[in-house]
């Protein structure tokens, strides 16, 4: 007896297979809507995209009736659902770039690449043309970090009541940070007030783009990347295609907004109160993109008028404080950008935004609770027996958070540096592929060297892209889950190959020995 398991009214209980059936049908309604562009438009495209979201519908549909989730909450589970959703989504989203022919057969592991680059808001592309693909495709393009941005599997746990248990768990997987906010005592509910806010934010910044002289199209596809702080544009010369100042100060405010925690932003607009932990991480978050643009302003001195200093100043200390990735002028032109100024967007890309928002890095709370264990790290030296809790605001950080957070920090610095390390061996410069490497486990898009804001991500030696790819997934799904990931399959493996060795050695036969007998020790 053969078929899908749910015609035949069996079901595996398997959350990952679920949720990844969930998320691929919600990509799916996507490439439905982007078609619709497409029509719109007139520039074709649509049929790509019609193709592709059957193709996904299906295969979505089928991992959803054939699985069931899991009624209890497990971590490990939900570790492994969201890492599996992510591969998952990425695969279906390199589809419409290949029917399209956007991107030949020849070159999936390119549309591969921009799918991961799509759905973990990193923003670096291969796209050389930009201009010249399809509406209906950039659409689409644009919508893989929106997706991306609050993330899929919050969506599917605000949508779907069978994944209420172990809800929790999958957002705190998920959601970049140490910890995971609740807005209401009910899961769901936190994940569909999360779209919701993730949703009005997106119209307002369409609005105002439009406002201030976008089109509808590019108003709103600049809104999901902008909101995403993923950084994919329209235009291959990204904002600056523009040249407007009205537009630059819009994109400036969204990109350091959403780079803050969305827990704020809700707690602002109900005028409920937060936990100062909270405004104490917005300071620093605020503090560094102020102190950084300062810097690149005081570095730069000379190199530029002083109003293209401001202006490039301001937008690149947001853009890349927010890991948003948007471009506006050439920063890796020594005529115009010294070294040292570089070196400060370097950090930035470290860094990232806040815990709880779309951002990518490290995030500022952990370079906070850094910060902090070192300077206690220092006085305890002197005062040995000194009791010092670290405390951020009126909310004291226990011992096994700021653990945590610094094994994250030495993990996520050695996959940096690991990443650096291949990207230079497989062909690349060492200030490409460093930057590169950084810039990829950062969610950025644009890094030093050959690889600037105006170059795109072919600049790249074709066999280091992949190296990118592994590091974009840990970037935006976070350390833990994905090494996690890594090792269930591992572990999988392993147990495979033992039991078909088993199964090839048959059972073992126990020989009965007669009554009184004792075996031979020798």
């Amino acid at each position: 007896m053969s078929g899908p398991l749910w015609l035949l009214g069996r079901r595996i209980e398997s959350t990952s297979v679920h949720i990844s059936g969930a998320a691929l049908v919600f990509v799916a309604i996507g490439m439905v809507i982007s078609a619709g562009v497409a029509l719109v438009d007139g520039g074709g495209g649509a049929m790509a995209l019609v193709i592709s979201a059957a193709i996904t519908a299906s295969v979505g549909g089928a991992m959803t009736g054939s699985a069931s989730a899991t009624d209890r909450a497990d971590p490990s589970a939900a570790f492994a659902s969201v890492a599996w959703t992510w591969l998952a989504v990425s695969a279906a989203g390199a589809l419409p770039f290949l029917f399209s022919g956007v991107i030949p057969w020849h070159e999936a592991d390119n549309a591969l690449f921009e799918s991961i680059s799509g759905f973990t808001c990193t923003g670096a592309t291969i796209l050389i043309d930009i201009d010249g693909v399809a509406h209906g495709i950039l659409f689409f393009r644009s919508m893989t970090q929106w997706f991306g941005g609050m993330g899929l599997i919050v969506l599917a746990v605000g949508v779907l009541p069978a994944l209420k248990i172990g809800g929790l768990e999958l957002i705190a997987n998920e959601a970049p940070g140490p910890t995971a906010d609740r807005f209401t005592p009910r899961i769901a509910a936190t994940a569909r007030r999360l779209w919701m806010l993730y949703g009005g934010l997106t119209v307002a910044v369409s609005l105002a783009l439009m406002i201030a002289g976008m089109s509808l199209f590019d108003a709103v596809a600049h809104a999901f990347t902008t909101v995403a702080t993923g950084g994919f544009s329209t235009y291959s010369a990204s904002i600056a295609a523009f040249d407007s100042t009205a537009v630059e100060i819009v994109v400036i405010v969204g990109m350091i907004t959403c780079g803050a925690s969305f827990s704020i932003h809700w707690h602002v607009i109900t005028r409920t109160r937060s936990q100062r932990r909270s405004y104490s991480e917005l300071r620093w978050y605020l503090g560094l993109i102020i102190g950084a643009a300062i810097a690149l302003l005081m570095l730069n001195s000379g190199r530029l008028s002083f109003g293209a200093n401001v202006r490039e100043a301001a937008f690149y200390a947001a853009s890349l404080g927010s890991s948003t990735g948007y471009g506006l002028t050439d920063y890796t032109h020594s005529q115009f950008w010294t070294p040292s100024a570089q070196l400060v967007l370097l950090g930035l890309f470290v860094v990232g935004g806040m815990t709880g928002s779309t951002a990518g890095g490290i995030k500022v709370l952990r370079l906070q609770i850094v910060a902090r264990y070192a300077f206690r790290e220092v006085i305890r030296a002197r005062h040995r027996r000194a009791v010092l809790p670290m405390r951020l605001g009126d909310t004291t950080v226990p011992e096994d958070i700021a653990a945590r957070a610094l094994g994250f920090v030495l993990l996520y610095l050695g996959l940096a540096l690991a990443g650096g390390v291949l990207m230079t061996a497989l062909g690349n410069d060492l200030e490409t592929g460093f930057s590169g490497a950084v810039s990829a486990i950062g969610t950025i898009g644009p890094a030093l060297g050959e690889a600037g804001p105006t170059s795109s991500a072919l600049a790249f030696e074709r066999g280091s892209r992949p190296v990118m790819m592994v590091l974009m997934l840990f970037g935006r799904l976070e350390v833990f889950p994905t090494m996690l990931m890594f090792m269930a399959a591992l572990r999988a493996g392993t147990r495979s190959r033992f039991a078909r060795t088993s199964a090839q050695r048959g059972p073992r036969r126990l020989t009965r020995l007669p009554m009184g007998a004792t075996r031979s020790s020798g």
